[in-house]
């Protein structure tokens, strides 16, 4: 399956609908084999991903085998930030880092560089650390509870 066919493909339909494509890749679960498409939004819902899906299958049916499921979705609420751009988009998010000076939790306020400015609560206390992007091992988007 010729991934880079599939995404030249699909790019416009996610124009039109406004999404970025964040990954796209094949997959085996539960003995079926699944062509993975993941597109970002801020607040898209499962009727619009319905949409979206129904013209994606349309575009690419050709190109897909009788034996793959076409699977459309969100990287959802919790997800893994692996780079600073990605970090710059989910400004004002709860988000969970770690590293070897960090296990915590708090609010992306700002990125500046290399620079994390999170917005921590310490003892009670609302403080801005700056946390170094290169410093931390794990960050991701979180859901405060």
């Amino acid at each position: 399956m010729n991934l880079e066919l599939i995404k030249e493909r699909i790019l416009p339909i996610l124009v039109k609908y406004e999404l970025e494509l964040i990954s796209i890749k094949t997959k085996r679960e539960f003995g079926f084999n699944i062509l993975e498409i993941i597109v970002d939004k801020e607040n898209v819902d499962v009727e619009y991903l319905s949409i979206v899906n129904m013209k994606i299958n349309d575009e690419i049916d050709d190109l897909l085998s009788d034996n793959y499921y076409l699977e459309v979705g969100t990287p959802g609420a919790e997800r893994e930030l692996k780079t600073i751009e990605e970090a710059k988009k989910n400004l004002n998010k709860y988000v969970c880092f770690v590293g070897d000076k960090y296990n915590s939790e708090g609010y992306l306020e700002d990125v500046k560089g290399d620079i994390l400015y999170i917005k921590v609560n310490l003892k009670g206390r609302f403080k801005v650390i700056e946390v170094p992007f290169s410093e931390l091992s794990k960050l991701k988007t979180t859901v405060k509870v």
